[in-house]
C-alpha cells in the first residue's frame, strides 16, 4: 500500500489527476453523457508522461470511446461516460502504462471530459466526410414540403448519412449523393421534407438538415437532445 501511494503522489505530480490504475467497465449504459457504470478495479505501472505546451488536436470517428475519470487520493481511473461520436477535442496529456508483461497502453486526457485510451482518438480534427462513400442514387420525387416553422430534432448514438441533392430541372427527379455524417447526440433543425420513390418503387422519406443536407427521417429523433435519451 505503501508502494502504490508513493506512485500516486509522483504521477499526481506528472498528470495532475491520474492515479495508477484504471477500472475497465464490465457494464455501461451507453450515452453521451455522464454514465454510471460497473466497474473492475486494474492496477499498472506508469511508464512515461507528457504535457503538451499546446494542445493537441484530435477526433473521434464513429465508435463512442470512453472517458475516464480521476479520483485524486484514490487507487483507479472510474470510467464516467463516453466521448461523442464524429467530434474535434484537444488532448493536453499523455501517460503510458504497463498492462502486462507484454503489453503497454496509452491513455491521453481529453481537455473538459477525462482520461480516454489513445488508439480510440484520430489525429486532426474531425471532418463529415470521412469514411463516407459518395454513391449516388437517383430517385423519383414523390412530394416536397417547406415547412413554415423549422422543426427540431436531434441525432442519438448513431450519426446519420448527410445527402447532397441534385434536382432535375426538367423532370421530378432527385439525385442523392452521400456528403458526410451528421453528429451523434446533437440537435439539428429541419426546413424541408420530402417523399421519394426510388427504381424499386419502394418510398423513402428524407428531411432536409439546415446547413447540412438530406437525411433519412427515420434517422432522427422529434424534439432537442436530451443527455438521458
Amino acid at each position: 500500500m505503501d508502494i502504490l501511494k508513493k506512485t500516486l503522489t509522483v504521477l499526481t505530480a506528472l498528470a495532475l489527476m491520474a492515479p495508477l490504475a484504471v477500472a475497465a467497465p464490465v457494464s455501461a449504459k451507453t450515452t453521451t453523457a455522464t454514465t454510471q457504470a460497473s466497474v473492475k478495479k486494474q492496477t499498472y505501472t506508469i511508464l512515461s508522461s507528457s504535457f503538451y505546451k499546446t494542445a493537441k488536436t484530435y477526433h473521434t470517428k464513429d465508435a463512442k470511446p470512453v472517458v475516464y475519470k480521476a479520483v485524486m487520493g484514490a487507487d483507479r481511473l472510474t470510467a464516467k461516460g463516453k466521448l461523442k461520436a464524429g467530434t474535434t477535442y484537444k488532448v493536453t496529456k499523455q501517460v503510458k502504462v504497463k498492462i502486462n508483461a507484454k503489453k503497454n497502453q496509452k491513455y491521453s486526457y481529453v481537455k473538459g471530459q477525462g482520461w480516454v485510451v489513445s488508439s480510440k482518438l484520430t489525429a486532426g480534427k474531425f471532418k463529415a466526410a470521412s469514411g463516407v462513400k459518395k454513391t449516388a442514387t437517383k430517385y423519383t420525387i414523390v412530394s416536397m414540403t417547406a415547412l413554415k416553422k423549422a422543426k427540431t430534432v436531434h441525432t442519438k448514438d448513431a450519426r446519420p448519412v448527410v445527402y447532397k441533392a441534385a434536382v432535375a430541372a426538367d423532370r421530378p427527379t432527385m439525385t442523392l449523393t452521400a456528403n458526410g455524417k451528421l453528429k451523434a447526440a446533437t440537435t439539428y433543425k429541419v426546413t424541408k421534407q420530402a417523399k421519394l420513390k426510388n427504381a424499386a418503387k419502394k418510398t423513402v422519406a428524407v428531411s432536409y438538415v439546415k446547413g447540412h443536407g438530406w437525411v433519412l427521417q427515420k434517422s432522427l429523433t422529434n424534439g432537442q437532445f436530451k443527455n438521458a435519451d
